[in-house]
């Protein structure tokens, strides 16, 4: 049945929603109108300190322009019109005043004018500045003839410039006592006389206030019913309707438990006092509900208690399976040798099976044991204990249990005997738990085994590697080190200066980076051998003989290091697996002996062929010399003679081309004598010190002040250095040139260097520069052959000679390098 139900709760809600509304609105036009008026009251006092600042402006210019230009124009006047500040303000707002509803009073008691005598307002404030001497200003409403007006007032006080005219009579101008008798004069200085005044009409603003007011109320008053219908519906819908759906259901549990009563008394009330009712009887079923199941729980209680204890047991017994099986993985990875785990293993199950002894017999050929506790006698197996093995089964008998340690079925290596002295322990022993057991062992076992060859590998492949006499690195792909050998670590020490320790010399090599000078990256993509060559600054070369390695190929056991190395000495690689070894090798000796032995092959060839042109051209040469010298004794022409010159003069120059050829191809046989090196550079320096000063070149010479012996001949170094110094001449610029000459000794050679702030010689020029018959000279200036005869003179005694960019002077840089010599002084010794 239903009964219909006094929507009481929504009234409620509604009444209350109605009065916060009427509040709101309330104090929502309360707050509006007081900002409102504040507003106004901002703007009038703004307008009305604007007229005063008017005013004072008015004053400012009379007092300080006009009425002194008044003054200088008719000094014997006083003309009211243009020299009082009060007369002149008051026509000035006179004129702007009554249509926007604003008034200006400048009043005074005992006024010059009665027109501007204080009213009664007026005198209430002169009064009040004259009692409140400190304040400047008063502003606030009055009421003025009916209307409402914002007034601002601020006292007048006669100061000093205001005495003339307001001070003793008989000082006043005559035109002020011909105008106003004796009103206005006697005033004293620095005392108030009077107020300036201005009003302004709020009337008509407040009224337009509260009309805009009633206006936003009514509109609050619209939109506030909107709110309330909307409100209302949403209430009816979301709340209201939920509501009734719970105490219907209520209703009807109470029907069929037979609370009709109880619902009788629910009728009456409303719907939030009709839930918290049926909650309450809810709550009283669900307590008696509780009693019975408290009733039930004690006899549950029991037979929990029971079940937990059996299952605390078995946690127990599995977290010390657990503990072992921890225990024995902790002593594989703390034992060096089989023998190791075995002593810290076998105590360790002891312990956990509460066992009185525990043994392992390996059923190798060695047939080892080892028991806890320590006996020298093997325990005794069962007669089928090879059946045991290879079928992979644990035996348990009455006191003890055989066990087959092996790492997967059928790969047994020993027995585990466990034995107990009470049969009743063995019995409890869980059958599974013995066979992981017997697994985990072979497990370790088995991974000890392999980490002893791995160790082994190890060692051995690390003295190959230490062995290695070149530098060794193993990279991986992001550029990073692994591992270096100690002749990587040596060399990066070297290169570094001594701060790169661990070997890292790609880095030094300009290969720190992905995309660098090198193709470690291209190398992995590829899979493929790589050799590259990698110049320092300092002029040292390397070859880098990248490898990548292999990765692990399907159906195949992972490579060994012995595969390994053979694979890296053949140049045979498979799949990149992400890591490089990179072998460096110096060639900087392999390059300057080919180069100077190329150089060497190249002299002999063009010496052998210039000795062969020079033999074949030097007899026609003679010829035509001897006949010209003859033709120039028979002519007597000027024009033949100058001819005949040109021809002996071009015939001479061939024949000393040839005498160089001649030179070059077989040099004057060297003393193979020592000369003082320093003495001879300060000798050159002499000689040709005259042909510098005339080219207005600096030539200096700098050497030891002791004697510096070197292993070849006077004449040859004076020779080789005559070249390089002529040269250095010809080439630095006139008047600004400087040729320096420096002889020292470093090590077991002498070096001589001869350098200039020339041109400098360009690097490609480099390797072609002591070739025969090249030459940077202009056509007809050197033959080419000066530098060639250099390098073949040196090389005969066993010296060098490089050409570079001097650092300091920016032009050429000749070293002779000469082996040194002992002096016999210390030959002696």
């Amino acid at each position: 049945m239903q009964f219909p139900r006094p929507s009481t709760l929504q009234a409620k809600f509604l009444s209350g929603l109605a009065t916060a509304t009427m509040v709101l609105g309330v104090a929502f036009a309360v707050g509006f109108y007081l900002h409102m008026r504040t507003v106004l009251e901002a703007e009038v006092r703004g307008k009305a300190r604007l007229i005063f600042h008017q005013v004072d402006a008015v004053q400012r210019y009379v007092r300080s322009t006009l009425r002194p230009r008044m003054f200088e124009v008719l000094p014997d006047q006083f003309v009211i019109e243009a020299m009082s500040s009060s007369y002149i303000s008051r026509e000035i707002m006179d004129g702007m005043g009554g249509d926007d509803g604003h008034i200006y009073r400048r009043v005074a008691i005992s006024a010059r004018n009665p027109k501007f005598e204080a009213n009664l307002l007026e005198r209430e404030l002169i009064d009040h500045f004259r009692t409140h001497a400190g304040e400047s200003l008063w502003q606030g409403y009055r009421d003025v003839d009916g209307a409402e007006f914002y007034i601002m007032a601020r006292p007048v006080v006669f100061e000093e410039g205001c005495m003339r005219c307001h001070g003793a009579r008989d000082d006043a101008p005559k035109e002020l006592l011909a105008l106003y008798g004796d009103r206005g004069f006697n005033h004293v200085q620095d005392t108030i006389g009077g107020v300036d005044l201005v009003g302004l009409s709020v009337t008509n603003s407040v009224a337009n206030l509260q009309r805009t007011i009633l206006g936003y109320f009514g509109f609050f008053a619209l939109g506030a019913v909107l709110f309330f219908s909307i409100t209302n519906l949403l209430f009816k819908v979301l709340v209201m309707n939920n509501i009734r759906r719970l105490s219907a259901m209520f209703s009807d549990n109470l029907e069929v438990t037979g609370g009709t009563e109880l619902l009788n008394k629910l009728v009456e009330r409303d719907e939030i006092e009709e839930l918290e009712a049926g909650m309450q009887e809810l709550n009283s079923h669900l307590l008696d509900a509780r009693r019975q199941l408290e009733g039930y729980a004690e006899n549950l209680r029991g037979m929990v208690e029971d079940r937990t204890g059996e299952l605390l047991r078995e946690a127990q017994e599995r977290r010390a399976d657990v503990e072992l099986f921890v225990h024995l993985l902790a002593d594989m990875r703390s034992s060096n040798t089989r023998a190791d785990l075995w002593r810290s293993t076998l105590p360790e199950i002891g312990r956990r099976f509460r066992a009185s002894s525990v043994s392992y017999v390996c059923t190798f050929a060695s047939q080892n044991h080892f028991s806890w506790p320590e006996q020298s006698i093997m325990p005794e197996l069962p007669d089928n204990w090879v059946d045991l093995l290879t079928e992979s089964r644990t035996l348990l008998a009455a006191d003890r249990a055989v066990i087959p340690v092996e790492s997967s079925e059928g790969n047994a290596e020993g027995l585990l005997c466990i034995c107990w002295d009470d049969a009743r322990v063995a019995r409890r022993q869980d059958y599974g738990l013995l066979q992981a057991l017997g697994r985990q062992l072979g497990m370790a076992a088995e991974n000890m085994t392999a980490l002893d060859n791995l160790m082994r590998q190890k060692g051995t492949l690390q003295s190959i590697v230490e062995g290695i006499t070149d530098p060794l690195v193993l990279m991986d792909s992001g550029y990073g080190l692994v591992t270096a050998n100690q002749a990587a670590r040596d060399l990066a020490m070297e290169l570094s200066g001594g701060q790169v320790t661990n070997g890292a010399l790609l880095e030094l090599f300009g290969c720190s980076r992905p995309h660098g000078d090198c193709h470690i990256s291209a190398t992995l993509a590829s899979g493929m051998p790589h050799v590259e060559e990698v110049v320092l600054e300092s002029g040292r070369s390397f070859a880098l003989n990248m490898y990548p390695i292999v990765s692990q190929m399907p159906g195949q056991d992972g490579p060994q290091a012995g595969d390994l190395l053979d694979e890296l000495a053949s140049g045979q690689a498979r799949s990149p697996l992400g890591r490089i070894v990179v072998y460096a090798r110096e060639t900087t000796r392999e390059k300057r002996m080919l180069s100077q032995m190329q150089q060497s092959e190249k002299m002999i060839t063009v010496g052998k062929l210039a000795a062969g042109l020079a033999h074949e051209i030097n007899n026609p040469l003679g010829v035509i010399l001897c006949y010209a010298e003859l033709l120039r004794q028979n002519l007597g022409d000027d024009q033949a003679l100058q001819d005949l010159d040109v021809i002996l003069r071009h015939t001479r120059h061939a024949q000393r081309v040839l005498k160089d050829l001649l030179n070059f191809a077989r040099p004057k046989s060297s003393s193979h004598g020592a000369c003082d090196v320093g003495a001879v550079a300060t000798r050159i320096a002499e000689i040709f010190s005259v042909q510098a000063t005339k080219k207005g070149v600096s030539l200096l010479s700098r050497a030891p002040s002791e004697p510096v012996m070197a292993g070849i001949g006077e004449n040859e170094l004076e020779q080789a250095l005559s070249n390089l110094v002529l040269n250095a001449l010809d080439a630095v610029p006139v008047r600004r040139g400087e040729v320096v000459v420096d002889v020292q000794e470093e090590g077991d050679g002498v070096h001589v260097t001869v350098r200039d702030n020339g041109p400098g010689v360009p690097e490609s020029d480099w390797s072609r520069i002591f070739d025969p018959f090249y030459t940077t000279k202009e056509p007809g200036a050197g033959t080419g052959l000066g530098l060639a005869i250099v390098y073949g003179m040196l090389a005969e005694v066993g010296g060098t000679i490089d050409v570079g960019r001097d650092a300091s002077l920016g032009g050429a840089r000749f070293v002779m390098r000469v082996p040194v010599v002992p002096v016999a002084g210390d030959q002696q010794e």
